[in-house]
């Protein structure tokens, strides 16, 4: 996303933010946005692949790129045949747009973390976590012939999707809270992108983020507060996001649910969990031993 490093921090963009705006007008407007931002994402393409969960993040996305008129194919992984899939199977089908699932097992998991552990450089056990369903779906997406990946990453740190807000909307308030969201989404954007797009390359696919786009990100950052969290006990979040997704017409069944992270989804973390224990090890320091298989000195390039 050219020019992320000039974006501003919220409380210094208060130009964007217009208290008279109303829900269903930010909603619309975000439409706008993120429509453009997808539309320049996926140009000069026949065919599209999106990372699909069936959440409103991706659904959201995969809608936007339907409507740009691309020919769109969703790709769902996990471990084993889940109610994780079975529920993206159902959104896929409320969207009408085909969809390609691929069940993996543990032997999967622990053959895929030396590879990814080598591509993102990183042997933290949450980044592992969320790089392999990342190189799994572009594995996928590579072998039906889908070089473009769309993605809904940095929608949560936008529009408040982590569970861990309302902790700090409790203890420390709303501006610091605005402030936190505003440095994760920079954040993602400097690493997280780093470790996706690192994946998917090795892969030959293009990774693409409609919600990691400036606009987006300067019109996300300076809505009040209730438009993403109306309160400390929001279990759903995403407000605006949620109101746009309502307003072009996905299901609320899509709308409405709730937010679980990629590595819980697709049952990556639970399988890290159990690849640990059968060596008496904890998930960080399994890895880190898994990285000794990769350099002998337990260092990764600078």
């Amino acid at each position: 996303m050219q020019g992320i490093n000039q974006t501003k921090n919220p409380s210094e963009n208060a130009r964007y933010s217009k208290p008279q705006l109303g829900m269903e007008t930010a909603a619309q407007r975000l439409h706008r946005l993120l429509l453009q931002s997808t539309r320049s994402s996926v140009t000069f393409t026949q065919r599209i692949g999106v990372a699909f969960s069936g959440g409103v993040d991706s659904s959201l996305v995969a809608y936007l790129a339907k409507e740009c008129g691309e020919k769109v194919e969703l790709i769902t992984v996990g471990l084993g045949n889940t109610t994780e899939m079975d529920f993206a199977k159902d959104a896929s089908r409320a969207l009408n747009l085909p969809l390609h699932t691929t069940a993996y097992s543990i032997d999967d998991v622990e053959e895929a973390i030396p590879k990814v552990i080598s591509l993102i450089e990183n042997c933290n056990p949450i980044n592992i976590g969320i790089a392999i369903p990342f190189f799994w779906v572009a594995q996928v997406a590579a072998s039906n012939g889908l070089h473009v990946l769309l993605a809904g990453q940095g929608a949560d740190e936008l529009f408040g999707g982590y569970h861990r807000y309302l902790s700090i909307y409790t203890e420390k308030g709303a501006e610091i809270l605005q402030q936190t969201m505003f440095h994760d989404f920079v954040s993602y954007y400097t690493t997280g992108f780093k470790r996706d797009n690192a994946v998917c390359a090795y892969h030959d696919v293009v990774l693409r983020l409609p919600y990691a786009n400036m606009r987006v990100a300067k019109f996300a950052s300076g809505l009040p507060l209730p438009f993403k969290i109306d309160s400390t006990s929001d279990l759903l979040r995403k407000r605006v996001l949620r109101k746009t997704a309502e307003q072009v017409g996905l299901p609320s069944s899509i709308v409405n649910r709730a937010k679980k992270a990629v590595q819980y989804a697709t049952g990556v973390d639970k399988a890290l969990c159990k690849l640990a224990k059968r060596e008496n090890l904890n998930t960080s320091d399994y890895c880190k031993n898994l990285l000794k298989t990769i350099s002998p000195d337990g260092k990764l390039s600078e």
